[in-house]
């Protein structure tokens, strides 16, 4: 009969620690977590408790796996998964990682019931009011940011601004996304076993997604060829959708999603024509940063067009450095 793997106390309390965003164990014997102060070392200087070994280790990384859903396959060292607990993880396996397993566990955002304003971060934030009114007008945004930076949480609370008749589909890696909406529904990609086959990429979900009746269409990270697939829906009549993007400001996302378009569009579509798509399909570009504690909205632009080969952006919120 199987038991469940010992876990350290410091381990236990930084797992049940609500200000702990982030935890990273780089095997056994190196564990740093994140309360809003960047990472510090987790692991106390002293302790009675017996050290933990390599053994209990990778036992609880299988175990952890295992709730996640998830299974670990040599040919194939990187695993991502979310707990039931609430955290989004990555695991990295030997020889890939060297000799350790690493873990990357982050807390998704998940606000208590009973939290002050229903736990929201964002709602006082420069701009926010603009964002939630655009939402519920059903235009479309992108947000933007560093890892870190608030962009889930960001996309969570704004979600909650959908009005309760519509019904949102998520297209995601991993969930994460869990937004207090009564018609809201995640679809999730899925890599390649072992022997090279059952892929489901972002891109087959979203052209199964629009024969799905969605009223919104969400892509949790826009990294590939669904890119053009949701501008070419969102100039075909959808709208509203929203979708978070790795840059480092609201004009940087917009190249991006040109370069990410031009990548994987085979050369056959002119970038005339794909910027008029950006133009006519996007109404909003959110850039999130984070500094130090504080996560904070530095740059909201709206889209207002096209003139020539330029698409006209309005400055609404940026904030100095």
């Amino acid at each position: 009969m199987s038991t469940t793997p010992r876990v350290p106390g410091w381990l236990q309390d930084a797992l049940a620690d609500p200000a702990v965003t982030d935890l990273c164990l780089n095997g056994p014997q190196h564990a740093f977590v994140d309360r809003g102060q960047g990472l510090q070392r987790a692991l106390p200087g002293a302790s009675d408790e017996a050290p933990w070994t390599e053994g209990a280790f990778r036992e609880w990384v299988l175990a952890l796996l295992a709730r996640a859903g998830r299974t670990w396959d040599a040919r194939h060292p990187f695993v991502d998964g979310t707990t039931p607990e609430g955290h989004r993880l990555h695991a990295v396996f030997p020889p890939v990682a060297g000799t350790q397993i690493l873990i990357s566990l982050r807390r998704l955002p998940r606000a208590p019931a009973d939290a002050p304003d229903g736990g929201r971060r964002w709602a006082g934030a420069p701009g926010y009011a603009n964002l939630a009114a655009a939402v519920r007008r059903g235009e479309s945004l992108i947000l933007c940011g560093a890892t870190g930076s608030g962009k889930t949480t960001l996309l969570q609370e704004l979600l909650d601004e959908v009005p309760a008749s519509e019904r949102i589909i998520a297209l995601e890696d991993t969930p994460e996304l869990a937004p207090r909406h009564p018609h809201f529904l995640t679809l999730q990609a899925r890599a390649p076993n072992a022997d090279g086959f059952g892929e489901v990429t972002l891109r087959t979900l979203l052209k199964q997604t629009l024969r799905m009746r969605p009223d919104r269409v969400i892509l949790g990270e826009c990294r590939g060829a669904e890119v053009l697939e949701l501008l070419q829906a969102l100039n075909t009549g959808h709208r509203g959708a929203l979708a978070t993007l790795h840059a480092s400001s609201a004009r940087e996302a917009l190249r991006r999603l040109e370069l990410l378009c031009l990548l994987h569009g085979g050369g056959a579509l002119p970038l005339a024509a794909l910027r008029e798509l950006l133009a006519l399909g996007l109404q909003w570009l959110v850039h999130v940063e984070r500094r130090g504690p504080e996560r904070r909205i530095r740059e909201v632009l709206r889209v207002e067009g096209r003139e020539g080969d330029t698409i006209l952006l309005r400055p609404v919120v940026h904030l100095e450095e």
